[in-house]
Order: structure tokens, then C-alpha cells, then sequence
């Protein structure tokens, strides 16, 4: 048995692999623009060994973005994912952004400076992004002394999964109870539920885990795990009562976003993701708010 190996390849991206004696598995395969230096790292530590799953916690660009490379790698490759995220997978629109927010990444990283090999992320078939296994909650996926169990964790997208590795008393989150900053802070991601983002919150914290890997870091420091549920429910809180407050003053849409990016898009956050995809997100958090309150 080994431990979770962390292959995320940049900050936006993700990566965290799990070896078990019979199989191994891929949290997430991340950004397309560094699919080269994820795949290096992966490759480097499986050996002569395959990849035998990716498992999905969601299906954003910057958690799947590179599936086709990877495809590519390991043709019997099985991608793993709830029937909503298999459903969304097939559907032109969804596999339209992820094509667009992968190159919008990929040129702002050149500007930025060149990540790692060259890569046409342009050079790949849609149909690569489909689901060969379909998961609900409760599901067990034996690696071979080593497992992980499926939690349906949705708020962030209807789709979120995390997973608990018992054998190493490991719980793997997605962004629904909000990515932890380097600052400390939690951003908050709803994009779907707020409400069923407290739900998930809720249930992730009362698995009996003693190490938490979150997105975009791999496994905290105990640190930074203790009392992360607990910013989470304050900032997604804090969150809902802040766009609550903008509806109760009357203002439009156009005004929120402005409001809502001056609270949130720190030079840190926007590291993470370009505004084409913050605005897209916020757009999304705004809407899921007005709706539950009712406005």
C-alpha cells in the first residue's frame, strides 16, 4: 500500500494518485495546458504499471482538462464519475467551455511563461470526454489494499464527488466547501446550492477521517485540516449573506458581478483561474443564491 502521490502540476490544476497492489487511480487528471508534466509525474511513479482510473470529483476543465492526453497514454483507461457527470460529459455545451477555458488557461500561461513541454491542447477528439464507470454514493472502488469509497458531495456542481480512503483514514474533497487559500481564507464555490453545500459540508466532516486532501493542495498539514469545515460553513455563510445584501438593495446583475469581484478576485485567486472562469463561476454562485432566497 502507498500513499496519495501528488502529481498536481500547478497550482490551477489537480493530480493526487493512489497505487493499490491490483489497480491505480488518478483523483482528477487537471488543467490541459500541463497534461505533459502531470503525465510525467504519473508515469514516473506507476512504472511499468497502467493507470486504470481517473476518478472524477467533477467535470471542470481544470479538474478533466487533460483526460484526452491521458486517454492517449493509457487507452484502457476507465473514467469514473456520477450519472449526472456522465450525462454532462456527452453534451456539446459542457464539452464546448471546457475546450474554450483550456485555451484561454493555456494562453495565459504563456504569457506568463512557458509550463513544461509544449502541448497542442487543441488536438483531441470531444468524445474522449465521456465516463466509462458510473458511481453513487456508498460505492467502493477496490485498488487492491487500498480503496475509495464514494461521497456525492454536490453544491459546487450537482455532479461533486469526494472520497474517503479508509485503509489511510484519508478524506479527499472537492470545491464544494470552498478552496482553502494560501492566506487561510476558504473561497467559496456554489455554483449550484448553497444549501446543498452545507449538506455536503456536513457530511464530509463527520467521516472519521485523520488527514483531509483538498483542492488544488493534495494532503494539508494538520494545520491547515483542523477547523477547515468550520471557515467553510462561515465563508459559504458569509457569502450567501453578501449577495442577499446586494438583491435587498435592488441592484442588477452587472452591478453584483462588479461588487463581487472586488470582494473576491485576490492577484492569489486569480492565479487560479482566469476571470473568463471566475466570472463564469460567480455568475453561477449569484444565481444559485437569488434562487434559493427566493428573489
Amino acid at each position: 500500500m502507498r500513499d496519495l502521490i501528488n502529481c498536481i502540476a500547478h497550482n490551477s490544476s489537480e493530480g493526487n494518485l493512489l497505487i493499490g497492489t491490483e489497480r491505480a487511480a488518478l483523483f482528477d487528471c487537471g488543467m490541459a495546458f500541463c497534461a505533459a508534466e502531470t503525465l510525467r509525474s504519473v508515469r514516473q511513479a506507476l512504472g511499468d504499471r497502467p493507470l486504470d482510473y481517473i476518478l472524477m470529483t467533477h467535470t471542470h476543465y481544470d479538474h478533466i482538462g487533460a483526460l484526452p492526453f491521458f486517454r492517449r497514454e493509457w487507452p484502457d483507461l476507465q473514467a469514473v464519475t456520477t450519472q449526472t457527470g456522465a450525462d454532462v460529459l456527452l453534451k456539446d455545451t459542457p464539452r464546448r467551455v471546457i475546450r474554450e477555458l483550456s485555451a484561454v488557461a493555456a494562453e495565459r500561461e504563456t504569457r506568463c511563461g512557458s509550463h513544461g513541454e509544449a502541448l497542442d491542447i487543441t488536438d483531441y477528439s470531444d468524445d474522449a470526454f465521456r465516463a466509462e464507470v458510473v458511481v453513487k454514493e456508498g460505492d467502493i472502488i477496490p485498488l487492491g489494499g487500498v480503496s475509495a469509497e464514494v461521497i456525492e458531495t454536490p453544491g459546487h456542481t450537482r455532479d461533486s464527488l469526494s472520497y474517503y480512503i479508509p485503509e489511510l483514514e484519508l478524506l479527499l474533497i472537492n470545491e464544494t466547501p470552498g478552496v482553502l487559500m494560501p492566506d487561510g481564507t476558504v473561497y467559496p464555490c456554489y455554483l449550484t446550492s448553497y444549501a446543498d453545500t452545507v449538506r455536503s459540508i456536513e457530511k464530509c466532516r463527520a467521516k472519521p477521517y485523520r488527514r483531509l486532501a483538498l483542492p488544488h493542495r493534495g494532503v494539508v498539514s494538520k494545520a491547515d485540516a483542523d477547523g477547515f469545515f468550520d471557515k467553510a460553513l462561515a465563508a459559504n455563510a458569509a457569502c450567501l449573506n453578501f449577495i442577499g445584501g446586494m438583491a435587498d438593495r435592488g441592484l442588477g446583475l452587472e452591478e453584483m458581478l462588479e461588487l463581487f469581484y472586488e470582494r473576491y478576485a485576490s492577484d492569489i485567486l486569480l492565479t487560479y483561474q482566469p476571470k473568463e472562469a471566475f466570472f463564469a463561476n460567480a455568475r453561477a454562485t449569484v444565481a444559485a443564491t437569488l434562487r434559493e432566497r427566493g428573489g
